[in-house]
């Protein structure tokens, strides 16, 4: 194994997931992303516990996994979620943490990824902005997201959990999705409304990194219309694919903080990148759990004001 490929595998396994040799490590891949799979279990030559399960790849992010997956998750201490689609908004998932494992999505991971980029991000360091968002968004009600190319969106975030993600693991029941780095709530059902101007990437097969901005308008939290190029026409094609009108509820309102990230099209890099803020369409934390299908999409550079205070200026968080 290549040395770069070999210490990001490490750093997974140490930094990230803190596991222990006395500890059930469940390592979860299938067909596509076998090579993650194998790189994580070669790094994994001191913990005698580990288990490695293949299936084949599910079809979107929060499809559920095979029934075997989902009962070796459910005994397992750690897993390691090295697969082509996210389990993060599945049942399987959620009911594994409930069980007590700590949970790390790898999901969409390439060798690139293992050679540079996020994942040698300092975790540890980068804790003080997750920290200090988390402070600014207690409590906070009203969101206006705007941006230079043309963002005005408007949503409540009061009663919505904070999900605070430090692409580590310490506790029971925690998950984390490295080098994802980030700060999430999510709009109220029925608060969002206006426009996302979408140009970074967006976590669809058919999509990912951006070549021309695409416009979504939302009345009531859910999109109403998207206008642009072709990219546009796409997107809007792959949603109607779907057939159901949960598909188009937005809700999740996430900020990327890992400084090391740079946009590539891969999920997980992408989300966590320094000055970019993803909403998200499908699945979310509130009305829509028990819809499989989880987008993000991302866009660079915002301010976000809560309840008036510019707590993330451009793209830079805000330091009281």
């Amino acid at each position: 194994m290549a040395k770069k490929i070999y210490e990001a595998c490490r750093r997974l396994l140490t930094t990230c997931a803190n596991c222990q040799p006395n500890e059930n490590i469940l390592i979860v891949t299938d067909t596509d992303s076998l090579e993650i799979g194998m790189a994580l279990w070669d790094a994994a030559e001191e913990f005698p516990k580990k288990t490695m399960v293949m299936m084949e790849p599910r079809k979107m992010h929060g499809e559920e996994p095979t029934p075997l997956v989902a009962a070796a998750m459910l005994k397992a201490d750690v897993i390691f979620r090295a697969t082509k689609f996210s389990l993060s908004h599945s049942h399987a998932r959620r009911d594994a943490c409930a069980a007590g494992a700590r949970d790390l999505n790898c999901c969409d991971y390439s060798i690139e990824m293992l050679e540079h980029g996020g994942l040698y991000t300092d975790f540890e360091a980068d804790r003080k902005y997750v920290d200090q968002l988390l402070k600014s968004m207690a409590d906070g009600d009203q969101v206006h997201i705007t941006s230079e190319a043309g963002t005005d969106y408007y949503a409540s975030i009061k009663g919505h959990k904070l999900f605070p993600q430090y692409g580590m693991v310490r506790n029971p029941g925690e998950t984390c999705s490295p080098p994802d780095i980030e700060m999430a709530s999510g709009a109220m059902p029925g608060t969002a409304h206006g426009k996302i101007v979408v140009d970074g990437s967006i976590t669809h097969p058919a999509m990912g990194v951006l070549k021309e901005p695409i416009t979504i308008y939302v009345e009531n939290s859910f999109v109403t219309k998207i206008e642009g190029g072709e990219e546009a026409k796409r997107f809007a094609e792959e949603l109607a694919k779907v057939g159901d009108p949960r598909m188009y509820r937005i809700g999740e309102i996430g900020i990327g903080l890992n400084p090391d990230a740079s946009l590539c099209g891969r999920m997980l890099e992408d989300e966590g990148c320094s000055g970019y803020v993803h909403c998200a369409l499908g699945n979310n934390e509130t009305d829509n759990q028990d819809f499989i299908l989880h987008i993000d999409m991302m866009f660079k550079d915002p301010t976000i004001e809560l309840d008036g205070k510019v707590i993330f200026d451009h793209g830079e968080v805000v330091f009281d």
